[in-house]
């Protein structure tokens, strides 16, 4: 049996990687947009009475405060993401500013439907 052929079925991978490159200051302006709005949604949360549902999160807030806490967290986090995107081929580097603003704007939106109450 022969190896199928893979320009029978060319993936769209490659577009989709060339379309978010010309994107990548953007994404990098969202991880920073996002960092913002969870850091401050949750610390607004936490100040009203809800708690933090990440548990590292929370041992960390319990040992050095909230905002501390978070903007610690988060900018390890974007230093890590930094220091990827200099090692990854540069094809690849806007999926790792996508990857981190990603889970927080998801964060972003949740923490906000919760505190208004949605």
């Amino acid at each position: 049996m022969a190896a199928p052929n893979s320009t029978a079925f060319p993936s769209p991978l490659p577009a989709a990687l060339d379309a978010v490159a010309e994107h990548e200051r953007s994404l990098w302006a969202l991880v920073v947009v996002t960092f913002v709005l969870d850091v401050l949604l949750t610390a607004y949360g936490l100040e009203v009475g809800f708690t933090e549902g990440n548990p590292f999160a929370r041992a960390v807030i319990a040992s050095v405060g909230p905002l501390p806490a978070m903007v610690g967290l988060k900018a390890l986090v974007v230093a890590f993401a930094v220091g990827a995107a200099r090692l990854v081929p540069q094809r690849g580097r806007p999926l790792i500013p996508l990857a981190v603003a990603t889970p927080w704007g998801l964060a972003s939106v949740s923490n906000f439907v919760l505190v208004a109450g949605l």
